[in-house]
């Protein structure tokens, strides 16, 4: 399958070399030198050119392509080019002479929140988007999500309320250490499926109900809802403090992050003081729809100044969360915080690899807005497109797959647990239509009956691909 990519910079080129480890047909256009020599690395086939250049997406490959992914650095070009992409195709193939030709998926990288809001299904409609991904939406309902529970090692959305958790088992985890995994769910009442098990000195692999979890083993959990996550850390045997009903949050940043930020938490409840030391930039959030809000705190101030952080009781906050445009300037407030006294903090970062290594220096949680733009491009592609994929990268060897039942299928009718028995998988979720006819991911019982319509996620070791793909023929 040929997917074509507008933008080489960091995030066009994570989804670039991730689908083209997938073994899919995958270009890569951007129109700086330096991206692609940056990108030459990938093996994909690299075009140097206009991504909304219409002679660009015709050498490209654009009658071959199913997917069309923009993720230049302008919201107006990527777009723009989904615009044309869309129109191309049906010049070339148009849908009258060729019926059965597939149709193409378009997925823009969108920096600005406002505009999805401000439009949303609209956008389709007008734009040539299929599906819009706003990487600094997408970073705040992980970085949230995360320091609710601080003790999970990652949090990854799939959409709705689903989550993939992480999470390290301590001497602690009395009612899971030594018991197979099915004895301790049993026993931790409620507690979801593992999927994956990480131990030292050995390549993660998928268990089953009779794998015996061991002290330092990293479970990975498929689950619903936030309000697991509590449940999760503590069968692993981490104490937490509880979660205030309404936290106090400290945002340094009155950037569009910030902004964001404020808002979300604002429309929980909760009290927020934004701090910059912009005049310009706190006093265009106080002037915002937010800025009068009564839970809301504005303050002009030089975010080094210990007496002030002092003054306004940051220690008595429960949560701080840098939100600056640089990386650096983040870790050291957020260090500034933890050292103060703030149990919960978290950052936005750029650079993938500083986030995975801030919490080496005791800081809460942190996300890479690239590295959560990646993983939502390609979580939209596979939702859409069959066959396995890697989910989280720090375990390569575990991947996910998807199948749909549809009408025929051999394991129609067929329960969760029955379906598990033919093979070394794990069924996570089941995609399927709730009473209001919506699509909606369900956490995998064993006694949950397959129906025509659902799309199963399961996960399976890297080697087992090809006898899973077996079992789950048509």
């Amino acid at each position: 399958m040929r997917i074509i990519i507008g933008g080489a910079g960091e995030v066009g080129r994570g989804v670039a070399k991730a689908l083209y480890n997938e073994g899919q047909d995958v270009v890569l256009i951007d129109s700086e030198p330096t991206a692609i020599k940056e990108a030459q690395s990938i093996d994909a086939f690299v075009l140097l050119g206009d991504v909304s250049r219409r002679e660009i997406l015709k050498e490209a490959g654009i009658r071959d392509a199913q997917v069309f992914i923009a993720a230049t650095g302008s919201d107006e070009r990527n777009m723009l080019s989904c615009a044309l992409a869309r129109d191309l195709l049906e010049e070339e193939l148009p849908i009258e002479k060729y019926p059965n030709r597939p149709r193409l998926l378009t997925i823009a990288r969108i920096h600005d929140a406002d505009l999805i809001a401000d439009e949303g299904k609209r956008l389709s409609r007008w734009s040539g988007v299929d599906v819009a991904i706003c990487p600094h939406q997408e970073s705040i309902d992980r970085l949230t999500a995360g320091l609710k529970s601080s003790s999970l090692s990652d949090v990854l959305p799939l959409g709705g309320d689903a989550w993939i958790v992480e999470v390290e088992v301590t001497p602690d985890a009395t009612n899971m250490v030594s018991y197979s995994l099915g004895h301790a769910q049993e026993i931790n009442d409620g507690l979801p499926k593992a999927f994956t098990l990480c131990r030292k000195g050995q390549s993660a692999f998928v268990p089953n109900d009779d794998t015996v979890v061991e002290i330092g083993d990293r479970l990975v959990f498929a689950t619903i809802g936030e309000h697991t996550f509590k449940r999760i850390s503590k069968a692993a045997g981490h104490v937490e403090p509880p979660y205030p009903e309404s936290p106090r949050v400290a945002i340094f940043g009155a950037t569009a992050l910030g902004k964001q930020l404020a808002t979300e938490y604002l429309s929980e409840g909760c009290w927020v003081t934004v701090l910059d030391e912009h005049l310009e930039a706190a006093n265009e959030l106080v002037g915002s729809s937010i800025g009068s809000h009564k839970r809301l705190d504005v303050i002009h101030c030089n975010l080094g100044d210990l007496d002030l952080l002092r003054e306004i009781e940051l220690a008595e906050h429960d949560i701080a969360i840098a939100a600056l445009p640089d990386d650096h300037e983040n870790i050291a407030i957020a260090m500034r915080a933890a050292d103060i006294g703030v149990e919960r903090t978290g950052l936005v970062l750029d650079d993938s690899a500083l986030a995975r290594v801030v919490r080496r220096i005791g800081l809460t949680y942190a996300v890479s807005e690239r590295r959560v733009a990646i993983d939502s491009i390609l979580m939209q592609v596979h939702r859409r497109v069959p066959g396995h994929y890697q989910l989280m990268p720090s375990v390569p060897e575990i991947v996910a797959m998807s199948a749909s039942m549809s009408d025929g299928h051999s394991r129609l009718g067929q329960t969760i647990g029955k379906i598990e028995k033919k093979g070394s998988f794990r069924i996570a979720f089941v995609e399927r239509d709730n009473a209001e006819g919506s699509r909606v991911m369900f956490r995998s019982k064993e006694d949950m009956t397959v129906k025509i319509g659902d799309r199963l996620i399961l996960f399976v070791s890297a080697d087992d691909v090809p006898s899973v793909e077996k079992i789950l023929e048509r």
